[in-house]
């Protein structure tokens, strides 16, 4: 009996301990990301923009879960596909215009981040997380001298969908005091049906 308490005690203390030894953060991170699409959308989606927030708990000294939220938005190559349908109705470049296509993920994840020991201010680290990337894209608008005809080009209305999504990459910490500042490159996998779509963040952000 006096085993049981004497180990039910003890792992009591290395709970309490290890939670007192837990920190907690937060801040917001922007930058750039770059489409890497399927066919045959590739070809009209380049550079986006990136923004969000972050939460993290420091479990140990080397070791940081963080929760992410970020927006990527991505613009689309409105001319390339009006003149490509132009061509391919015989008709002047030029003389059809469309809009609309732009490509938005609100991702959240939870990502677990490795801290590699280093002397000094810089500290670098490894990423490998997980989580659910909510994907939508604006409705297309295709105009010929000032008709709406996009039903007519084959285009319709868009469909948002839910889609699980892993990511890794590196980055490294810059010490400023209480100020955590930080650069980072994932390379996030969303499993959308068919062929995967991929983009590869570029990020700046600061931690508190």
């Amino acid at each position: 009996m006096k085993q049981l308490v004497l180990c039910v005690a003890l792992i009591l203390f290395t709970a309490n301990l290890a939670m007192s030894q837990v920190t907690f953060g937060g801040g917001g991170q922007l930058g750039i990301s770059i489409a890497m699409f399927p066919d045959p959308v590739k070809d009209y989606y380049g550079m986006g923009l990136g923004f969000g927030g972050h939460a993290d708990a420091n479990i140990l000294k080397y070791l940081t879960v963080r929760l992410n939220l970020d927006y990527y938005t991505f613009g689309f190559d409105n001319k390339k596909l009006a003149d490509l349908i132009a061509q391919q109705s015989g008709l002047a470049a030029g003389s059809v215009t469309m809009e609309g296509l732009r490509s938005n993920d609100f991702a959240i994840s939870i990502n677990g981040l490795g801290k590699i020991p280093l002397q000094g201010i810089v500290t670098p680290y490894g990423i490998l997380g997980f989580g659910l990337n909510m994907m939508s894209a604006s409705d297309p608008k295709v105009t010929y001298q000032g008709q709406d005809v996009t039903q007519q080009a084959g285009l319709g209305k868009t469909e948002s969908a839910t889609k699980f999504g892993l990511n890794f990459g590196a980055g490294s910490e810059f010490h400023l005091g209480k100020i955590k500042l930080f650069f980072e490159i994932k390379y996030c996998l969303i499993f959308t049906e068919g062929k995967n779509t991929s983009h590869l963040p570029i990020m700046f952000g600061a931690t508190i």
